[in-house]
């Protein structure tokens, strides 16, 4: 499949086939994370493959209940390494300065006094699977699997389930499997709605 047609086909699936995943498919798609880009090359995400049916189940239950998602033949757990603490790093640390430009010295202050330290690096670390995970979206998407992005999620709870040291949370899920329901069509704005060029009051 052509990368323009995998990402056009790609969809949300919440109801999946019974069918497994060969393991040489799972195993490619999951390669693709690899090559995605992250903040300092620091690569700190971490891919959970649950197969297991009770941890599925626990898994749906600490996303809201949300039943569909133990149905799927595999949940790919979304994690990342919670290693900096950016309260302990000094101002002139990189990801310090890059932090401070990006959202102001205040909000930076202000995350630093919060007491829970370990939410606060969760915060921050929210986005980190993100980029891998939708090459994980895209790669089984180009092999006929269906996947689903969960953010409803108890994040703790999650961690929890899959016994995760005190330096890792799991972020988001995402069910796979082939989609046992036809992707409906989804309505795009269209490019004229979503782009400006050099100044948004040249354009607006």
């Amino acid at each position: 499949m052509e990368l323009m047609e995998a990402i056009k086909q790609r969809r949300s699936i919440r109801s999946y086939l019974t069918k497994p995943i060969k393991e040489e498919i799972l195993e490619e798609i999951l390669d693709s994370a690899r090559y995605a880009p992250s903040g300092g090359d620091s690569q700190s995400w971490l891919f959970g493959v649950i197969k297991d049916e009770e941890k599925k189940k626990q898994l749906a239950q600490a996303a809201g209940n949300q039943s569909w998602i133990a149905e799927a033949p595999v949940i790919i757990a979304c994690c990342a390494r919670l290693d900096n603490d950016m309260s302990k790093l000094p101002k002139d640390d990189f990801g310090v300065v890059v932090n401070h430009t990006r959202f102001g010295e205040d909000f930076i202050e202000y995350m630093n006094q919060y007491s829970d330290r370990k939410m606060a690096a969760t915060f921050w670390c929210n986005a980190v699977p993100l980029i891998p995970g939708e090459h994980i979206a895209l790669a089984a998407a180009n092999r006929g699997l269906g996947t689903c992005w969960v953010g409803y999620l108890d994040v703790r709870r999650s961690s929890k389930i899959l016994n995760l040291p005190e330096n890792v949370a799991c972020l988001f899920l995402m069910p796979m499997g082939y989609p046992a329901e036809e992707p409906r069509e989804i309505y795009r704005k269209t490019l004229g709605e979503i782009l400006f060029y050099d100044d948004w009051k040249q354009n607006k």
